[in-house]
C-alpha cells in the first residue's frame, strides 16, 4: 500500500488534461463494425478456474493492471464466504489471446482473491487465511484445506458466468470493449488496456522508453509507473512523431490507438530510428530546459506541474530536428528559454495547452508555436 500511495502522489506532478470543450467529445473517424464484436457466454467452474491460475493459463499480469491486490484480507475473505453460501459472483471478462490463454479484462481482484485462497502452494506466505467474515464466523483464520472437505467442494463447484472476447477481433473492437466493460475497484487506464490489446512489440516499445534513463531524468522521475501513465506519454510521442501532427483528426484515444496499431507491423528499423529519436529528444530536453521542461507558469510565477500537451510538442520539434540543430539550440538554450518563458506567458499558448487540448486547431497550433521559436533560435546568428 505505501508503493500505491508514492504512486498516487507521483500522479499528482502531471496535470489534469481537459482533452475537448463542453460536451464534444471527439470525432470518431473510423467507427469499427458492429459485427466485428466477437464475445461468447461461457460458464466457468471455480474448480476448473484454479487450475488454470495455477497452470498459468489465466493471465493475472502486472503489466495489465499494476496493482492486482488492492483488496485487503477481509474483502477477499467476504468473497471466498460468497461462494460458500452460494451469492452469484458478478460477471467476469476475458480476452482470449492468440497463445490460447486468457487475460483478465474484469475480475482481477476476484480472481486474485481466489487465486490467494486456492491456488497458492501451502507454504506461500502470500496465501490467503479467511478474516472478518460476516456470517461463517466459524471459519475465520482458516485456510481453504482447512474447510471441512463437504465446504472445500462446494466452493470448487461453484459456476461463475464469464464473457469471452474471442481470439481473431480486431484489436480497436477489443480496446473499445475493454474500455467500456472494466467495472473493478480500479478501472484500468487507457494505458493498461493498450498494453494488453497490442501485446508485442508496439507495448515492449512503449515500456522500454517509458523505463529508459532519458526519459526519467527529462521528466524528473515525477511521472508514476504504476498504473503505466509513463507508458501513456511515450505513447502520445510516438503517435504525433509516427503518425504526424498534419494527419490527427481530432480524435486523440483513436490517434493513440492508430500508432499501435502501427507499431505491431514496423520493421526492426522504424522501431530503431522511433527509439533514437525519442531518447535524443529527452536528452536534449533535460539539457536544454532543465527542471521547467514540460512545465507551465504558474501565476506565481513559477514553473508548475507536467504538462502532457506541452511534453508532446516539445518532444517531437525536438525529435524531427538533426542532432546538429538540436546540439546548436542547446548552445543557445540562453536566448531560447527566454523565447520559451514568453510562450508561456502568451495567454493564447496557455488556453491551448490548457483547454480543448484534443481539438485539430490546438494541436496544430503549440507544435507550430514550438516549432516556431525553435527554427528562430536556429537562424538567429
Amino acid at each position: 500500500m505505501e508503493y500505491h500511495k508514492k504512486s498516487m502522489d507521483l500522479n499528482k506532478e502531471v496535470e489534469s488534461e481537459f482533452l475537448y470543450d463542453g460536451n464534444d467529445e471527439g470525432i470518431i473517424t473510423d467507427p469499427f463494425n458492429p459485427k466485428d464484436v466477437d464475445i461468447v457466454s461461457q460458464p466457468m467452474v471455480i474448480a476448473n478456474i484454479v487450475e488454470s491460475l495455477k497452470d498459468g493459463d489465466i493471465i493475472l499480469d502486472p503489466d495489465f493492471q499494476r496493482i492486482p491486490d488492492l483488496w485487503d484480507s477481509q474483502k477477499q475473505s467476504r468473497l471466498i464466504e460468497s461462494l460458500i453460501i452460494r451469492i452469484p459472483l458478478p460477471t467476469f471478462y476475458f480476452d482470449a489471446g492468440t497463445n490460447e490463454k486468457l487475460i483478465v479484462v474484469d475480475g482481477l481482484q476476484r480472481l486474485y482473491a481466489i487465486k490467494k485462497f486456492m491456488a497458492l502452494e501451502k507454504d506461500d506466505p502470500q496465501r490467503l487465511f479467511l478474516t472478518g467474515l460476516e456470517y461463517l464466523t466459524e471459519y475465520n483464520g482458516r485456510s481453504f484445506e482447512m474447510l471441512p472437505s463437504n465446504i472445500q467442494k462446494r466452493i470448487k463447484s461453484q459456476v461463475i458466468t464469464a464473457y469471452i472476447i474471442r481470439a481473431g477481433t480486431p484489436d480497436k473492437v477489443r480496446t473499445s470493449i475493454f474500455t467500456r466493460i472494466n467495472t473493478g475497484g480500479l478501472t484500468l487506464q487507457p494505458a493498461e488496456i493498450k498494453n494488453s490489446v497490442y501485446r508485442g512489440q508496439a507495448a515492449d516499445l512503449l515500456k522500454e522508453l517509458a523505463h529508459s534513463e532519458e526519459f526519467i531524468q527529462a521528466t524528473r522521475g515525477k511521472i508514476a509507473s504504476s498504473r503505466m501513465l509513463d507508458c501513456e506519454f511515450v505513447n502520445r510521442f510516438l503517435a504525433f512523431y509516427l503518425l504526424g501532427v498534419e494527419f490527427y483528426e481530432g480524435n486523440l484515444e483513436d490517434f493513440l490507438n492508430n500508432v499501435m496499431i502501427r507499431l505491431q507491423k514496423e520493421s526492426d528499423d522504424v522501431l530503431d530510428k522511433c527509439r533514437a529519436d525519442f531518447l535524443k529528444a529527452m536528452r536534449y530536453a533535460k539539457k536544454i530546459f532543465g527542471d521547467s521542461a514540460f512545465r507551465k507558469i504558474n501565476a506565481n510565477d513559477k514553473y508548475g506541474r507536467i504538462n502532457k500537451p506541452l511534453y508532446d510538442a516539445i518532444s517531437v520539434n525536438l525529435a524531427k530536428l538533426s542532432e546538429r540543430d538540436c546540439a546548436r539550440l542547446l548552445e543557445k538554450r540562453g536566448k531560447l528559454n527566454v523565447r520559451y518563458k514568453r510562450l508561456l506567458k502568451d495567454k493564447k499558448f496557455v488556453d491551448i495547452i490548457t483547454n480543448g487540448t484534443a481539438k485539430i486547431l490546438n494541436v496544430q497550433d503549440r507544435y507550430k508555436k514550438i516549432n516556431e521559436i525553435f527554427q528562430e533560435v536556429l537562424a538567429d546568428d
